[in-house]
């Protein structure tokens, strides 16, 4: 199984060229996962047409249409997703082989005990300390395996070659 992980897709940006490279980068990908907040129906709409997209709620918008969490098992991994993965939900964690998040607008992909916690960082805006556009491919496989996919800016009007 493999899968686009993406998170945090807000600000101001070309969202049609921004959602051209995201279909070059996810070719191939079983189902793209979102870990919440999005600035326009337009991103969440767009990447529907590129496969099967599964979605978190997150804050920003909060919209109780999607979930709270995703919850599940890809091969031998237990697998959750949440968008604020605060204090809170240290508990909730320790239950997952893998645990997929978003909100700090920062990569991460570290193993702490016995769980392995990924977020794809923010494909649009960088902040909270963070200066990288970062999205993720993930295969579980007979490992799994994570390569984190660093994007450029796409300004408003701006050609992107």
């Amino acid at each position: 199984m493999k899968i686009g992980l993406i998170a945090d897709t807000q600000g101001t940006f070309d969202v049609a060229a921004f959602l051209r490279h995201v279909a070059g980068e996810f070719a191939g990908v079983d189902e793209i996962w979102h870990a919440g907040d999005w600035g326009s129906e337009e991103v969440l709409e767009g990447l529907r047409q590129l496969g099967r997209l599964v979605v978190v709620n997150g804050n920003v918008p909060n919209d109780p249409r999607f979930p709270t969490t995703i919850e599940g098992t890809i091969g031998r991994w237990r697998v959750g997703m949440i968008h604020n993965l605060d204090k809170r939900r240290a508990r909730w964690a320790a239950g997952y082989d893998v645990v997929i998040h978003g909100h700090t607008h920062r990569w991460r992909d570290e193993v702490m005990g016995r769980t392995r916690f990924i977020n794809p960082g923010t494909a649009t805006r960088p902040q909270f300390g963070g200066t990288e556009r970062t999205m993720a491919r993930l295969a579980f496989e007979g490992e799994l395996r994570v390569e984190k996919l660093v994007l450029p800016k796409f300004l408003k009007g701006a050609a992107i070659s």
